[in-house]
């Protein structure tokens, strides 16, 4: 049976380096889920916070993304992902802008165009800024963030 992770001591620590199947990489979306969901419930999934959640989240959300990129084939594509579609959408109800979406994630409009047109990925920060002030489902943010 193949290791769930492959795993480094640095600085006398043990850290997960890599995730190496699909059964694990399926495993840790759902923890990274489960966490995203407890953090929103206590109120401490805010942009601004530092906190073992949030930092959990990240390291998990890394090895996730490694897996991805060297493991699925995923060939980038020009239709837009659900995620900026809800942000559009949501957008477009509310009435707003480019720059007022912008302002409201507190970030510089030409960042906000970027992300938009998928030439800028979204970092952690700006995910929970969306997930809070656009009520987008952790489960969208996580899966095309």
């Amino acid at each position: 049976m193949q290791p769930k992770y492959q795993t480094m001591i640095i600085a006398n620590k043990l850290t997960m380096a890599k995730l190496t199947t699909r059964e694990a990489y399926d495993n840790t979306k759902q923890e990274v889920e489960q966490l995203i969901s407890e953090a929103t419930a206590l109120g401490l999934l805010e942009p601004e916070l530092d906190n073992a959640y949030t930092r959990k989240i990240a390291e998990l959300s890394k090895l996730m993304a490694d897996y991805e990129d060297e493991y699925m084939d995923v060939t980038p594509l020009r239709v837009k992902s659900p995620l900026v579609r809800s942000i559009e959408d949501y957008c477009f109800q509310h009435n707003l802008r480019q720059k007022d979406g912008a302002r409201l994630l507190g970030i510089n409009e030409s960042v906000f165009s970027l992300l938009l047109s998928g030439k800028r990925r979204i970092t952690m920060p700006v995910a929970k800024r969306i997930h809070k002030a656009m009520g987008i489902s952790a489960e969208t943010i996580l899966e095309y963030a």
